[in-house]
């Protein structure tokens, strides 16, 4: 038998090239026996069980937190999204009764044109009345306030319709931030409500690379939250100075057309009243030239009478100096002074002072029917201006007035 040799071959020849001992057989099968394999693939097996639970777990986890938070923003996206619906619906409706003011200021200020042509009319009106009754009074007076007054009420609406159209500026400019972010908050809720509903078998879900990336100018949630509370704030600012501009000018239309209406009455009262002592001087006016009438005629009556007396001291004067002259005719000493010759020229002297005294009263007569007829005829010009100036107060201004415009519709309304 041979020996072995190499220490795990045995050497038999050819034949026996390439064998091993039995130790190295057991050896060998020890070592594949031992299962370091199966160990470390049960170990991995274990391990990767274990990674699988804790990968799920965390995934999982993470997976119901971000679609918390997702959720959770979603709600807060809405809550403000309700917020700015909100501050539309109050903006648009501001916007409507603001415009709708506007129209009833525009209206107003077309209403307050009759006002001002009717005051404007009196004045014109009262620059025709003629002579003695052109003067400064109360009516006068009265329709210049008023005149005054509505220039001022004017320059007060076209202020106040200034305002309101910077306001509406404002308010439309405050509605456009709200519409943007509301927009913006439309589209944000749309996005995040898709993907707080996305699971892992939607059809819609794919690798997208770089979606980790954080985009540059992103905002943070302060920064975002203040952007819509600051938006809000405008629009509260906007609405609280439009709601304020409504309230003045509502006060202003009120107090503008309480302040007309009242300034009429007293317009209306101060024409009556004036017309009503101007009728009463006319009146007194017609009695005075009634009286003046009738004494022209008794002075034309005592005028006659005089120039009758007149002749017929005239003809009695004729008839003494007429024998005056036929006793100057007597002869010699039959022409001599006696009673009746004396008598004679006693009368006719008489006749003369008579004569003059006669004279002078026609002629005192006679100046004073032509002061009668001087005073008649004034008289007469004084009731003509009475008359047109109670026509022109009573029948045209008052006429006029009659058409003044109601407290509502000074308004606007």
């Amino acid at each position: 038998m041979a020996v072995p040799t190499n220490g795990d071959q045995l050497s038999f020849g050819d034949r026996n090239i390439g064998l091993t001992t039995i130790n190295h057989w057991l050896n060998h099968n020890n070592h594949v026996l031992k299962g370091d394999i199966i160990g470390v693939t049960d170990n991995n097996t274990s391990i990767t069980k274990n990674c699988i639970v804790k990968v799920n777990q965390t995934s999982c986890n993470d997976f119901s937190d971000s679609t918390d938070q997702l959720k959770h923003r979603t709600r807060h996206i809405n809550y403000w999204k309700s917020e700015l619906e909100r501050a539309i619906r109050d903006i648009d409706a501001e916007l409507s009764v603001i415009e709708s003011q506007r129209q009833q200021l525009k209206n107003a200020m077309d209403i307050l044109k009759i006002p001002e042509y009717i005051t404007e009319e009196c004045l014109n009106l009262r620059r025709n009345r003629m002579q003695s009754d052109t003067v400064y009074d109360e009516p006068q007076d009265a329709l210049f306030k008023e005149s005054v007054l509505i220039q001022n009420i004017k320059q007060l609406h076209r202020d106040m319709l200034n305002e309101m159209e910077s306001q509406i500026k404002m308010n439309v400019a405050a509605k456009n931030s709200l519409e943007r972010d509301w927009s913006d908050k439309f589209l944000a809720f749309k996005y995040e409500a898709h993907n707080s509903d996305l699971a892992t078998k939607s059809v819609n879900v794919k690798d997208s690379a770089g979606a980790t990336r954080l985009s540059d100018g992103q905002s943070d949630v302060q920064l975002w939250e203040q952007y819509t509370i600051n938006a809000l704030n405008q629009f509260k600012i906007a609405i609280d100075k439009s709601k304020a501009l409504r309230q003045r000018v509502d006060a202003a239309l009120i107090n503008s057309s309480r302040d007309l209406r009242t300034h009429d009455i007293a317009v209306n009262k101060a024409l009556s009243e004036r017309i009503a002592r101007t009728d009463q001087v006319r009146i007194e006016l017609e009695n005075q030239l009634k009286l003046t009438l009738q004494k022209i005629v008794e002075t034309e009556n005592i005028m006659e009478t005089l120039h009758e007396e007149i002749l017929k001291v005239t003809q009695r004067i004729q008839v003494a100096q007429t024998r005056l002259n036929v006793k100057n005719c007597r002869p010699n000493v039959e022409n001599c002074r006696e009673g009746s010759l004396i008598g004679l020229i006693d009368e006719v002297r008489d006749l003369n002072n008579s004569m003059s005294l006669l004279q002078t009263r026609s002629l005192e007569t006679e100046k004073l029917r032509a002061k009668l007829i001087h005073e008649r005829s004034m008289l007469e010009n004084e009731i003509i201006v009475k008359k047109k100036t109670v026509y022109i107060d009573d029948q045209r201004c008052l006429f006029l007035r009659s058409h003044y415009q109601s407290a509502e519709k000074l308004c606007g309304f």
